[in-house]
């Protein structure tokens, strides 16, 4: 039924594209008005020069005034816009934004399998994760955006499985131009402003020019707090029905304690019984107010409401500088050079922090007290508490007493605020021309690059481990509580149970700050040749070969709080890490026609590439792309492209370090599961205490520590892409394009999710497989310590669908324009269905499709959703100095996963963006211009937060900001 629907939907669509004639949306096609100009170009996925802008590969392009149009403070905002983009961290992505990089995703296959290129060349990583940050890219230098969404690893190299987005730069810009925007959101925060300012000067003699760049950005963040849908987490009970939620780690503290424990317990009222003070079920013990008292801890009644001081926008500062100069040197040879540079300043933001405390040596939740029935800092209610258990606590009689399973949210610390200041700067200096051999001209290319990216990330508010170990040793020194033993200077004697029991002071001395700086490095040198080897009777055989050397290092450098292994929620691999790979490659192209003029074969042309690479990691890997191009006559043309790519491991995969992440996750071995005969026999051996392995709860989070890292023995991804495609222009200043895409990646880098691990080791019930071995219990509490979940080339990956665009311009009556210049109407459409977005995380488990499903495996905090269809349209209207935009952003409807958690969400509905914009020239070089985005402040829909995440939906796709306007000035001279 789901395969008929989509049939369905296609054949309609298609159908109301042919009858309304409108169409492509920025489709890389040359209509009739347009012409063809005579001078040589390259598209962008193909080094071959040409004199027509059709390629074999789809292209899709969007223009400089589409993206000025919105005045986005940050690129990626304009380019997530196509629908052959799935996006993936944008500007809205808290902390599964990482750093803050806003990268490109073609298809849904991951931003690391998507190359951008600036004027055709590898735009320097934002780290040493491979990811270039689009907003490092001056937008305002941009003249155009081309995006090839296919295989391009034959043309540019690993990492263009999904394609290629080249930004390319404005050539020979003269005179001033100075732009001033500012924006904010309709409640009044958000609010943005942005500095651009471009001077360009030719030399004397013409034969050379010189642009500068500057610009300015900062905007201001929004909370989850500040909009209704994200300011409380929700979670859907046994029976869909979305219910508050939060963590259980609270402040003031709470010892997570199964049924069986719980009966161990003196002291504390109402522990034990199920219809008394907590009616919706014990998961242990806090410490509230009143000098941390002891009372029952709720998980429902009890839970702390973590979203509300979590970023819903990420804040940024930015500056940026660049420089683009090119001189001919002789009638044949002409220097070039690009220098680009950015220093940015970005954060995302979590609740204050929520960690299992533990002693120096001691496992996580661990806390060593001595003499805690006699502590001064104490409250007598704590220390009789003590007293009444100390067979539980101090069971040998040490006087040392031991709280396992201790959580607490340090919120007298402040929210956890984890900063990225990076410097980038990209530098590329090169000679190129053009000579000829007979009568064929020969075009030359020749040039080196140095890229180096600086990164200091630090993170505040966090709790040492060391000094939670010396502040709870205390002593009595002539009346005065004092650290016993501490090589800590300033050392303060600490209580951490209860919500009333942390001074600032003592807030101050647990809490300390960490920073671990980073530095990537990149050089790239190559040369390249492209001309006429010879002609046949239907035309010219153009090649183009060349060669590349590129080396890629970083190194990590962390503090010497990280080195220590002093975070007690965070651990830092105790070396400097360290890494790098190199590769030389070399490649060629090649395009020979077969026929021309004949009927129904206007020109037929065959094309191919190779691109072989040594790696120093992987060694030798080919890339190579078969295509066709048939001409059948002057509104019709086919193209069809066959290519093998391939994706090298990258320096993140290799060498990252090893660290861990907090997830959500369902335990298999839990009582509310209703886990079967071996599956508790499992849960036994894996280190859940056979006293209560029948009545097992969660502690005080319903979720696990994922653990993850590189991988150095990982190999490159190969996979296949299939595109097939149609260019119809049937009338003057009409075109449109139809391109089917089919890649499917084998071997693909992945981290077989936790959760998948989990299900996988309790259905086979293999105690010694991979899955099984990953997870770590602790042996006290039963409940997951972390899952570790390694880098391997195990998962499939598969995308197939259909892009569908169109443009059509015309002109408009003179009664509706504004001026006697007259007026003109465009219109323009880019539609893309995704029939599959599949993946098998390893051999032998389940095919995941996501391509329009939400929850389960297809989405929630860190997975971003694959809708099955989305469109981008717009009109733009022209008379005189005026010019108006409206465009559309359409999502289609999304359906929860079968076998996914039962949600009330159900299906979600289709949602459609309205943004409006217009510009005035008010005066021949002063030009106002304004606009607003989301015209009707559209909502986004609520997912919860297994299938949303802390914000209860997916930030990426769908607007959660609302409502926000923009105004400002362009000058130029």
């Amino acid at each position: 039924m789901r395969s008929l629907r989509k049939q369905a939907l296609l054949a309609s669509a298609v159908g109301v594209l042919v009858q309304t004639i409108a169409a492509p949306a920025f489709a890389q096609v040359v209509t009739a008005d347009e012409g063809v100009a005579e001078e040589q170009i390259v598209v962008t996925g193909s080094r071959l020069a040409r004199r027509d802008l059709v390629a074999t590969s789809p292209i899709a392009t969007i223009g400089a005034e589409v993206i000025q149009s919105q005045a986005a403070p940050t690129l990626e905002t304009v380019v997530n816009q196509l629908p052959q983009l799935q996006p993936s961290t944008t500007s809205s992505s808290n902390q599964s934004g990482g750093s803050g990089v806003l990268a490109a995703d073609l298809r849904g296959l991951g931003p690391e399998r998507t190359l951008v290129l600036v004027d055709g060349r590898r735009y320097n990583p934002a780290n040493f994760s491979g990811l270039s940050d689009l907003a490092t890219i001056p937008d305002l230098l941009v003249d155009r955006i081309e995006v090839i969404t296919g295989g391009a690893s034959a043309v540019y190299g690993s990492d263009a499985v999904a394609g290629a987005v080249n930004f390319v730069l404005k050539r020979n810009f003269e005179g001033l131009q100075a732009q001033y925007a500012y924006g904010e959101t309709d409640r009044g925060d958000g609010a943005s402003h942005k500095v651009d300012v471009i001077f360009g000067a030719n030399s004397g003699d013409g034969r050379g020019n010189v642009t500068a760049y500057f610009s300015y950005t900062k905007r201001d963040q929004v909370l989850m707090g500040d909009r209704d849908f994200s300011k409380q987490p929700f979670l859907a009970d046994a029976n869909g029905v979305f219910q508050p939620f939060g963590s259980g780690n609270i402040p003031g503290g709470s010892i997570g304690l199964n049924a069986a424990q719980q009966g161990q317990i003196n002291g504390v009222p109402d522990l034990n019984n199920a219809s008394g003070a907590c009616n919706t079920g014990n998961a242990g013990i806090k410490f509230g107010g009143n000098g941390g008292a002891p009372e029952p801890f709720c998980r429902l009644r009890d839970q702390f409401n973590y979203a509300a001081p979590n970023f819903l926008l990420r804040p940024l500062e930015r500056y940026q500088a660049a420089l683009t100069a090119n001189y001919e040197l002789t009638d044949g040879i002409e220097a070039y050079g690009q220098f680009f540079f950015t220093k940015k300043e970005n954060s995302f933001q979590q609740a204050a922090e929520a960690v299992n405390p533990s002693s120096s040596g001691q496992p996580a939740g661990t806390v060593l007290i001595p003499n805690a029935t006699t502590n001064p800092l104490f409250s007598p209610a704590q220390q009789a508490f003590f007293g009444a258990n100390r067979a539980f606590f101090d069971p040998d009689g040490d006087n040392i007493f031991t709280v396992r399973g201790y959580g607490r949210r340090f919120e007298e610390f402040g929210p956890r605020t984890v900063s990225f200041v990076t410097d980038s700067f990209n530098a590329t200096g090169g000679l190129r021309g053009d000579f000829d051999i007979g009568a064929n001209n020969w075009r030359w290319d020749t040039f080196f690059q140095y890229q180096q990216v600086d990164e200091s990330n630090t993170r505040q508010n966090l709790l040492s481990r060391s000094r939670t170990t010396a502040g709870l040793d205390v002593v009595l020194v002539n009346g005065v509580p004092r650290c016993r033993n501490s090589e800590i200077p300033g050392c303060i004697p600490v209580n951490i149970f209860g919500t009333d029991t942390l001074t600032p002071a003592m807030a101050d001395f647990l809490s300390v700050n960490s920073t671990i700086d980073s530095r990537f490095r990149r050089v790239v040198a190559g040369g390249s040749v492209a001309g006429d080897l010879f002609s046949l009777p239907a035309g010219a055989v153009s090649t183009a070969f060349g060669v590349e050397y590129r080396k890629d290092s970083f190194s990590i450098t962390p503090d010497e709080v990280a080195l220590q292994n002093d975070l007690a929620a965070i651990a830092v691999p105790p070396v400097i890490n360290a890494g790098s790979f190199n590769l030389f490659e070399v490649f060629g192209e090649v395009r020979v026609p077969i026929l021309a003029d004949l009927p129904f074969v206007k020109s037929l042309a065959l094309e191919g590439a190779a691109r072989y690479a040594d790696y120093n990691t992987i060694g030798g890997a080919l890339a190579w792309k078969a295509a066709v191009d048939w001409e059948v006559n002057d509104w019709l043309r086919l193209r069809g492209n066959y290519s093998r790519s391939i994706r090298a491991p990258n320096l993140s995969e290799l060498f990252s370090p090893t660290s861990q992440g907090f997830q959500g996750g369902r335990d298999p071995c839990l009582a509310v599961n209703n886990p079967s005969a071996a599956q508790k026999a499992l849960c036994v051996a894996q280190g859940v205490p056979q006293a209560f392995v029948d009545t097992l709860t969660v502690g005080q989070s319903q979720g696990f520590q994922v653990e993850s890292g590189g991988n150095r023995l990982l190999e490159e991804e190969k996979s296949n892409t299939l595109t097939l495609g149609m260019v119809i222009t049937p009338a003057r200043a009409l075109a449109f394009t139809v391109d089917y895409y089919d890649i499917k990646v084998e071997g693909a880098i992945a981290q077989v999710g936790a959760q998948v691990l989990l299900d996988t080791c309790f259905n086979t019930l293999e105690a010694n497989s991979v899955s099984c071995q990953a997870i770590s219990r602790d042996t006290f509490s039963g409940n997951i310590q972390f899952i570790r979940a390694s880098l391997q080339n195990v998962a499939e990956r598969r995308v197939r669908g259909l892009d569908v665009g169109a443009n059509y311009g015309l002109d408009l009556p003179s009664a509706v324009a504004i001026s006697g210049e007259g007026a003109r109407l465009g219109l323009s459409l880019n539609a893309s269905w995704q029939f599959q977005n599949s993946t098998v995380p390893a051999a032998g488990l389940p095919t995941i499709d996501c391509a329009g499903f939400y929850g389960g495996a297809c989405s929630s905090d860190s997975a971003r959703i694959s809708p099955d269809f989305r469109a981008f349209a717009g009109i733009d209207y022209t008379s005189g100095p005026l010019s108006v935009r409206n465009q559309f952003r359409y999502i289609g409807t999304l359906e929860l996963l079968p076998g996914a958690p039962p949600s009330q969400s159900g299906t979600l509905g289709a949602e459609t963006y309205w943004d409006i914009s217009a510009r005035m020239k008010v005066f021949k070089n002063f030009e106002l211009f304004g606009g607003i985005n989301n015209l009707l402040d559209n909502q986004p829909p609520i997912m919860g937060f297994a299938a949303g995440g802390d914000s209860n939906t997916n930030p990426q796709l769908y607007d959660v900001i609302g409502r926000q306007y923009f105004a400002g000035v362009n000058v130029r001279f």
